[in-house]
């Protein structure tokens, strides 16, 4: 749930109305593709950045309207996010990435006097000046939600069928697997470690859906 709550507030941080643009930067991870969704479901249009092609597979899938792999030059990376939103950029931006880059990028596809909201944790984060300076972008950090927004967010996941894309590993003997495959970059979506296989099962006969 504690994911849901984090990518939540960072949609509802972005402070935007129905039909403007949300730009998340890694948008095909575990935060990313809920952001989508989240967004979706508040009427927003949605562009995902992502550098792995299993992301953005995810993007696409999950319902983002452009998906840009941001394994290109970062020029056409912002060529192409303001192509897509008549050349002034997304309205606000959510960055879920922590590559040193992912930051900068951000800012670099809002537009002018727009936001960028800053969730992922790296050691530092860097971004140029000029878009500080020149283009007015604002940064805020967001962590996770009041408890208020966390019954809005399940209200809007049971309303809106929200999912969440899961990579399951079945018992603490398979943690090394799950953190290899995160090291990789090929996974698509959160991964999940079930450790009582029994209390999933009874659940599940209670009609509750886990994974």
């Amino acid at each position: 749930m504690w994911v849901g709550c984090t990518i939540y507030r960072g949609v509802v941080q972005a402070k935007l109305e129905k039909g403007q643009w949300l730009g998340i930067v890694g948008s095909g991870g575990g935060l990313g593709h809920l952001g989508i969704q989240f967004a979706k479901a508040f009427g927003l249009k949605v562009i995902g950045v992502d550098a792995r092609d299993e992301g953005l597979a995810l993007s696409k899938e999950t319902g983002a309207d452009v998906v840009v792999d941001a394994r290109t030059e970062k020029e056409e990376v912002v060529k192409e996010i303001m192509k897509a939103t008549g050349g002034e950029g997304c309205h606000a931006t959510v960055n879920v990435s922590d590559a040193p880059i992912a930051a900068g990028l951000a800012c670099a596809v809002t537009r002018l006097h727009g936001r960028m909201i800053q969730i992922a944790q790296p050691t530092e984060v860097s971004v140029p000046f000029n878009e500080l300076i020149f283009r007015d972008v604002r940064i805020e950090g967001s962590l996770i939600c009041s408890r208020q927004q966390a019954q809005d967010m399940l209200n809007m996941v049971a309303e809106h069928n929200i999912t969440v894309k899961t990579n399951v590993f079945r018992g603490l003997k398979q943690i090394p697997d799950l953190v290899e495959l995160a090291h990789s970059g090929r996974m698509s979506g959160k991964g999940i470690v079930i450790v009582d296989e029994e209390a999933i099962e009874r659940e599940k006969e209670l009609g509750i859906r886990m994974v």
